[in-house]
């Protein structure tokens, strides 16, 4: 069974590798979406695609949900149901004819203001403020701002707008979530010392 900090460095990866994957094939078929004649076969394409990479993250949840201790219940539950929302969600889009870009949109805006949210809350919870803090404080509010600007246009802009908007987001979140990854692994191979208890005194 994998240990904690391994579980979250592969839970990171593995999330970061399919959105930004998810959003580079987005991106192109916004290229495709340019085209007339290709647009609308382009929407459907990354309504599946999208589903499909949502489903992949909820599949990789409940991995996590089955390696993580039985004795934190807690988790276990999070990781569960973080799991049956994105396959809920990843279902909805892939194989119903109801998804629509406008529900993509309005899923991302949710996702950038809530996790945006909640990086700010952890950097400030960071035991040791540094670089790390500032990073991940910024992109919490670079979500939280990419976010509201969508919220404030999204009805302005045309599909391929829309699609370019999607995909750079999601490749937002690959990179931020790689970001995490390293960032775990690097502390799990180089633990930080103990602050001591005895500061020096002013003298």
């Amino acid at each position: 069974m994998l240990n904690r900090p391994q579980l979250r460095t592969t839970l990171f990866a593995v999330h970061g590798g399919v959105s930004l994957a998810c959003g580079l094939a987005v991106l192109y078929l916004s290229l495709l979406a340019a085209n007339p004649f290709f647009s609308a076969m382009a929407i459907v394409i990354a309504l599946v695609l999208c589903g499909a990479a949502i489903t992949l993250a909820g599949i990789a949840d409940w991995f996590a949900a089955a390696e993580t201790s039985r004795r934190n219940l807690q988790q276990v539950l999070l990781y569960a149901l973080a799991g049956l929302c994105f396959v809920a969600a990843g279902s909805f889009f892939g194989f119903s004819s109801s998804a629509t870009l406008q529900i993509l949109l309005l899923l991302v805006i949710a996702h950038g203001l809530i996790f945006g949210a909640l990086g700010l809350l952890s950097a400030l919870r960071l035991q040791h403020k540094g670089m790390d803090a500032i990073v991940i404080a910024l992109f919490g509010l670079l979500s939280i701002a990419v976010a509201g600007w969508m919220a404030g246009r999204i009805r302005e802009w045309t599909d391929r707008s829309a699609l370019v908007w999607v995909g750079a987001y999601l490749c937002l979140v690959g990179a931020k979530l790689f970001f995490f990854a390293g960032d775990e692994r690097y502390h799990a191979l180089h633990p930080r010392r103990a602050v001591s208890a005895a500061l020096p005194s002013n003298k």
